[in-house]
């Protein structure tokens, strides 16, 4: 086993410069924060135990404009709002533009 020593000095100004990327790293989220409060998002398996149907129903919504996802990547995300209007029945039916 080996033990490190540190001196203090050295331990003073490694906290202080976490401290500091702590603060850079709040400062550079801030903004972002209510909009990541404002809109929930879920994938594509949430959206199916809410919905209570298959990920290829989940899939036909989709391709109908029942409902609208985002796709980040590979992977597809469904506004929390738009599933429970869809849940309500209150998600009016759009029909995708060809």
């Amino acid at each position: 086993m080996e033990i490190t020593v540190l001196d203090i000095q050295i331990l003073k100004a490694l906290h202080r410069e976490v401290k500091e990327v702590s603060l850079l790293i709040n400062e550079i989220t801030t903004p972002y924060k209510a909009l990541q409060q404002a809109t929930k998002w879920l994938d594509q398996q949430e959206a199916c135990q809410l919905l209570n149907v298959s990920k290829r129903t989940l899939q036909t919504y989709r391709a109908k404009g029942i409902l609208g996802s985002t796709q980040i990547n590979r992977k597809t995300y469904f506004r929390l709002s738009e599933v429970e209007l869809l849940m309500q029945g209150e998600r009016p039916l759009k029909k995708k533009k060809k």
